[in-house]
């Protein structure tokens, strides 16, 4: 699968609202995900913590996907800038991926 046809699926599977579903199809066994909300950055290590922290933001935070405003894509990583729909309206977001055997391994993401 293309990196493209992943970010295609990814959204794809956000728009489920199941967290489980997500972190098992996208997410390597060793992921992590850092989140750059506060000074300090919130760490989520594995499956598990993933899980809690997508079931918490699909549940509370996530409305949906508008659209893609730019993209860089390696061998290896995703980098992307991106409007959401949020519970408190339209949000621009950038992610950067780590990819290892067509998963996410490393997961950085924050609010623009």
């Amino acid at each position: 699968m293309s990196f493209k046809a992943f970010i295609d699926n990814h959204v794809k599977l956000l728009a489920e609202f199941d967290a489980v579903k997500l972190v098992e199809n996208d997410y390597h066994d060793d992921a992590v995900m850092v989140l750059m909300l506060s000074p300090e950055g919130q760490v989520a290590s594995g499956k598990q913590a993933l899980t809690a922290q997508f079931d918490y933001y699909l549940k509370n935070i996530y409305r949906g996907f508008v659209s893609i405003e730019k993209l860089g894509i390696t061998e290896d990583s995703i980098c992307l800038e991106a409007t959401i729909n949020t519970v408190n309206g339209e949000q621009k977001v950038w992610d950067a991926l780590y990819m290892k055997d067509g998963k996410i391994l490393r997961h950085y993401s924050g609010l623009k």
